[in-house]
């Protein structure tokens, strides 16, 4: 499908049995429309940038993650499914200090952003153990056939999630998401990580200072998801996740939109720290130890 210059007031996908509803986004109005009419209201002056941003823009709302499942030999559909519910649980609970700070900065229509949240889910066996170049075609096409386009500042178009064995794995393994009711002496236990694509990665095109092993390919803390999808607007203009270079094939790249780090490919499990930087992290023999002695 051509790019579409009138595009509907909201996204859907033919997976979604039942259309995402919202008496303040009505499928009936484009885009344009829809805008116009929000922007009258005076109370619309003070919504969040997130809101304003992602429900402005072409298939930007509801908003959410197009995720894509690689792993179906070594992960049963009950562990994909209790992954995919942790994953809904960590963006949301990430969410909520969002949420508090928009409370206490008087912003309006608050409810709409969770009210917003809903992801794509493509299940299809013949994407076992699929590489990054294999997901983000299918990606780019995915998106194209609904008449968008992939360089855009909305998660779902231009950041989709890959989950593979290891990563279902990291996401079942951690712990209940911190939230901002959660007292500084309260513990908690540690979170794993989630695969995003950088879809404009074009290999011929990278540049010498990515280095040679970046393929387009990085990782999310699970509790930086949502600050992931806040700060992907920056992206668009300023550099991308900061000064890095993948010269070392046992080296990934961290990311929460905003910053980047590079850590082993080996962290399985890090400290709820909401931020890019982290106080520990162990491995997956190291959590598969710790399990044995409790």
């Amino acid at each position: 499908m051509p790019w579409n210059p009138r595009p509907p007031s909201i996204f859907h996908d033919e997976s979604w049995s039942t259309p995402w509803r919202s008496s303040e986004f009505p499928p009936e109005e484009a885009l344009f429309e829809r805008r116009n009419r929000q922007h009258a209201k005076p109370e619309w002056n003070f919504v969040s940038h997130f809101l304003n941003y992602q429900s402005s823009a072409p298939g930007g709302w509801p908003w959410g993650w197009a995720i894509y499942r690689t792993s179906y030999t070594n992960t049963s559909d009950e562990d994909w499914a209790r992954a995919i519910e942790k994953l809904d649980q960590a963006c949301l609970a990430d969410l909520e200090f969002y949420e508090d700070m928009w409370s206490k900065y008087g912003c309006t229509h608050i409810e709409r952003v969770r009210e917003g949240y809903r992801n794509v889910i493509f299940e299809d066996s013949t994407l076992e153990g699929a590489s990054e170049a294999v997901i983000r075609c299918r990606h780019t096409q995915w998106v194209e056939d609904h008449g968008l386009i992939v360089c855009s500042a909305v998660p779902r178009l231009n950041y989709p999630l890959l989950l593979d064995d290891r990563c279902v794995r990291s996401i079942l393994a951690s712990a209940e998401p911190k939230r901002p009711i959660t007292l500084q002496s309260e513990p908690v236990g540690m979170v794993g990580y989630v695969n995003v694509l950088d879809g404009d990665f074009v290999l011929e095109d990278r540049e010498e200072e990515e280095g040679e092993y970046y393929l387009g390919l990085a990782r999310i803390h699970l509790d930086c998801l949502f600050r992931f999808a806040v700060y992907c607007e920056n992206l668009m203009t300023e550099q991308d996740w900061g000064d890095w270079g993948m010269d070392n094939p046992d080296d990934v790249l961290y990311v929460d939109g905003y910053s980047s780090v590079i850590e082993s490919k080996q962290m399985f499990l890090s400290t709820q720290d909401r931020d890019i930087e982290r106080t520990a992290n162990i491995t997956e023999l190291e959590y598969k130890e710790n399990k044995m002695l409790v």
